[in-house]
């Protein structure tokens, strides 16, 4: 039977990563903004520096998960397998961003949610160039690093993959701190993991959270998709195929993997 100690020191083996991601973006995020300005305006700015600063202190982390899991260490290139996988992650989350955005939307959560507003106001007060390089660069980028390719890689390591996933997913909803990014966030940290665990790298990840935050970012500068969030018939309609749509090539995804696994065993 696992003593005490041991089950503290896998807990502790799991979160010390993440506890010390969020210190450091914390000190850079404040001394940025002692420098620029906390108000709404250099925001993103802020963030922006924070984020790029806190990347290398994290890849020692993933790269000692993947060691001890037994993964070597993949050269950085292009090949045919990468873009495939590049490409489901791309339309599978954009399907779920677009469609979970346009749901939440309809419903009165983000009316009632301040933390909610309030995030928006942060996020979207600097130039659209400024919140795509920021939001739909270099946060997925750390994100995808942290919350995945550390978090869920060591706990899939310790745990059943649904436990994993699930926990994974449940870190990275808890730290948006408000209803309506909880909801949409618990969602696409599933998908994220899935996506991740099926391409067997951070990278596939990545791309499908660069793919939804970008789409967040253009959507709501540019207003291209206000006709989805309407609450009329229309909007339901197109959200829900949207979300069809995600959810076939989610399974066509996960089921190339099911058929491969099922050849090398033949």
């Amino acid at each position: 039977m696992e003593t005490f100690k041991e089950t503290l020191r896998k807990i502790w083996y799991i979160l010390y990563p993440f506890l010390f991601y969020y210190a450091v973006m914390l000190i850079i995020m404040t001394i940025a903004q002692w420098a620029f300005g906390g108000d709404a305006t250099h925001y993103v700015f802020c963030q922006l520096i924070a984020t790029v600063f806190t990347i290398p202190s994290m890849l020692p982390f993933y790269r000692q998960g993947q060691a001890l899991a037994g993964i070597a260490k993949q050269p950085f290139g292009i090949s045919r397998e990468r873009i495939c996988h590049a490409l489901f992650a791309a339309g599978i989350m954009a399907c779920f961003g677009i469609s979970l955005n346009n749901l939440i939307s309809m419903t009165k959560l983000t009316a009632i949610s301040m933390g909610y507003q309030q995030a928006n106001t942060d996020f979207y007060g600097s130039t659209i160039g400024m919140e795509i390089l920021c939001l739909a660069v270099f946060t997925p980028i750390l994100e995808e690093l942290v919350f995945r390719g550390i978090l869920f890689g060591r706990l899939k390591d310790m745990l059943s993959k649904p436990f994993a996933v699930g926990i994974s997913a449940l870190i990275f909803a808890a730290v948006h701190v408000n209803i309506v990014q909880f909801i949409y966030a618990l969602i696409l940290g599933v998908v994220l993991a899935l996506l991740m665990d099926r391409a067997g790298n951070v990278y596939a990840s990545m791309i499908g959270h660069m793919t939804a935050n970008f789409i967040a970012v253009v959507r709501t500068e540019t207003h291209w998709l206000d006709f989805s969030v309407r609450g009329d018939a229309v909007s339901w309609i197109f959200s829900l195929v949207v979300l069809g749509a995600g959810i076939v090539l989610m399974w066509r995804y996960l089921s190339d993997r099911k058929k491969q696994e099922d050849k090398e065993k033949e």
